[in-house]
């Protein structure tokens, strides 16, 4: 008989050597996991009521591990109840210190705080619910959140409800119930009870569950949700907008000027004396460049009356000293971008000039167009639409273009020399064939160009700009489409926008009711914003004043353009 000592270290070794081989550590090898472990039972079950015991038990279907669930265990209604936790390969479980309180019910939401062991992917919505009485609250809100201006689904977005108080701050509270959208934007919340809330949905990127307005989009409910009954699904629209409200951080001599720092976009401002040359400066256009352009004495100070406004009419006044500082170094470099308006299918081309510093002269006799690098043609007709501080010009000018080709056939067939980059079938061409074709073949051979030559501006630190050219494509009726709406709504103020296939805006039109856009071939999709409040521009709202966006229509199909076609649709807008 064998001696039961024996038997029992025998047995000893044998559980410790498989406890060993089942520790949860990290497979290696084979593909990369990207399944998130599911809960396969809980004690107490979710919905459990008349719960009386300290210990929660979490089954899942895969080793898991919860390094972070002390930091990212949400408990609702919030509570300092203190817990200990242990895992035993797919089990949590969760041991808490006291009590929970009689006739409550409680809510864990776990967050980030359970992964899996080989590629730390967290639980989806692990949520246990249960009541320490006979009753659990039962209270359910679902719906959607969808990008306002595409319309596609907002994945993975955070929705939280948050109890109505008088110090509400959604830039300083976590959510008290939060689930997460599924990758169509679809979300539900279980177990709420009843009462009074507001409701957010936000990109949660930092994983902080608090809402940074500045790198987070999101979206809000901006009515009072009051639950004691079951409630239509809700739809909720995000987007990126900083709402915090901008502040003047400080300002300083630099350079040749003087700069002011912003906590975020300047929109508009206004200074006094408005004397002063200034500009937007800074690649997040948060700094007012303030220069010395009537060399006030280096080094004394200069009372300066400051109203700033951000792109959501938020305004800051103040007062501060300026100080400009005498400086021999270079300038800043002169940066100057032209653009204009893509379609040319008519004379008198607006151009947009958009320069890094104020503008002090302008020299008019070099700005004129171009054909060929030999024909060029004065703009005797210019009109001149400066911003506020000169830095942003819209130029209005007479580009006509039958007259322009004429006068280069002329001068080709008085001197052919002038096209020695042409063949001679080419040359001889011209002299065969009809008007339009010689001015179709000359647009292609010899395409205008608009041209701004050194010097045409000089900037108030006294450099020039460099030469620049817009380059008039050929662009004739035949090589467009022609797209036209008639658009029935109740609303009297939109805009109707049609985007490229990068989703940018390429036409658009305001209030026209019954629009027609001469378009290049491709596929377009049409968005109507609109202006629900009639103040003549549309706008995202506040979440910070409690605004929603205004409405965005989108038609559910893209259409197609091709040369030479006329395509009508029939728009109703309802909402």
């Amino acid at each position: 008989m064998k001696n039961p000592i024996y038997i029992l270290i025998a047995l000893v070794i044998a559980d410790l050597t498989l406890s060993r081989c089942a520790n949860p550590i990290a497979p290696t090898g084979g593909p990369k996991d990207t399944i998130p472990p599911d809960l396969i039972f809980s004690k107490p079950a979710t919905g459990s009521i008349n719960f009386d015991e300290q210990t929660i038990t979490l089954e899942f279907s895969e080793f898991v591990n919860a390094d972070k669930l002390t930091q990212n265990l949400i408990i609702t209604p919030k509570t300092d109840l203190r817990f200990k936790h242990v895992i035993k390969r797919n089990q949590l479980v969760i041991r808490f210190e006291e009590p929970f309180g009689d006739s409550t019910t409680y809510s864990l939401n776990f967050f980030d705080g359970v992964t899996d062991i080989t590629e730390k992917n967290p639980a989806v919505n692990l949520i246990v619910a249960f009541s320490t009485g006979d009753f659990i609250d039962s209270l359910k809100v679902s719906g959607n959140v969808d990008d306002l201006l595409t319309q596609k689904p907002s994945a993975k977005f955070i929705i939280g409800l948050y109890p109505i108080t008088d110090t509400l701050d959604f830039l300083q509270e976590s959510p008290t119930y939060f689930t997460t959208a599924n990758d169509s934007g679809e979300f539900a919340l279980s177990y709420i009870k009843s009462g009074a809330y507001r409701m957010l949905a936000f990109k949660d990127e930092n994983r902080n569950l608090l809402l940074d307005p500045k790198e987070e989009p999101h979206g809000f409910v901006s009515d009072t949700l009051v639950l004691s009954d079951s409630i239509p699904p809700i739809q909720i629209n995000s987007f990126l907008q900083n709402v915090k409200p901008i502040q003047l951080i400080n300002g300083r001599p630099i350079r040749s000027y003087y700069e002011i720092k912003f906590s975020r976009e300047i929109d508009s401002y206004n200074i006094q004396p408005d004397s002063i040359y200034s500009s937007i400066a800074g690649n997040e256009k948060d700094v007012l460049r303030l220069y010395n352009v009537d060399q006030f004495n280096f080094g004394d100070s200069l009372s300066i009356t400051l109203t700033v406004s951000d792109s959501l009419s938020n305004t800051i006044d103040d007062t501060l000293n300026a100080v400009f500082n005498e400086y021999s170094g270079r300038p800043t470099e002169f940066e100057s971008n032209i653009t204009y308006l893509e379609k040319q299918l008519i004379n008198d081309p607006l151009y947009t000039i958009k320069f890094n510093k104020p503008i002090l002269t302008v020299d008019q006799s070099k700005l004129l167009y171009q054909a060929d690098s030999t024909f060029s043609y004065p703009s005797d007709s210019l009109i001149f639409n400066w911003n506020q501080n000169r830095t942003e010009l819209t130029l209005q000018t007479i580009l006509n273009k039958d007259s322009i080709y004429e006068s280069q056939i002329q001068s080709i067939q008085l001197d052919t020399t002038l096209l020695k980059s042409w063949t001679l079938d080419s040359i001889q061409q011209l002299t065969k064939v009809e008007s339009d074709s010689i001015k179709n073949f000359i647009a292609e051979k010899s395409p205008i160009e608009f041209v701004l030559n050194q010097g045409a501006f000089i900037s108030v630190e006294n450099d020039s700009s460099t030469v620049q050219k817009i380059k008039h494509k050929k662009e004739f009726v035949e090589a467009f489409g022609t797209l036209q709406f008639n658009i029935v709504t109740d609303k009297t103020s939109f805009i109707v926008q049609l985007l490229n296939s990068s989703e940018s805006v390429a036409y658009q039109k305001i209030n026209d009711f019954s629009p027609v856009f001469d378009v290049k071939p491709a596929s377009y999709t049409i968005r109507i914003l609109i202006d629900n409040n009639g103040d003549g521009k549309w706008s995202y709202g506040n979440l910070l004043q409690n605004i929603e966006p205004e409405d965005v229509y989108l038609f559910p199909t893209k259409i197609a353009i091709r040369e030479n076609w006329i395509v009508g649709e029939d728009i109703q807008i309802t909402f």
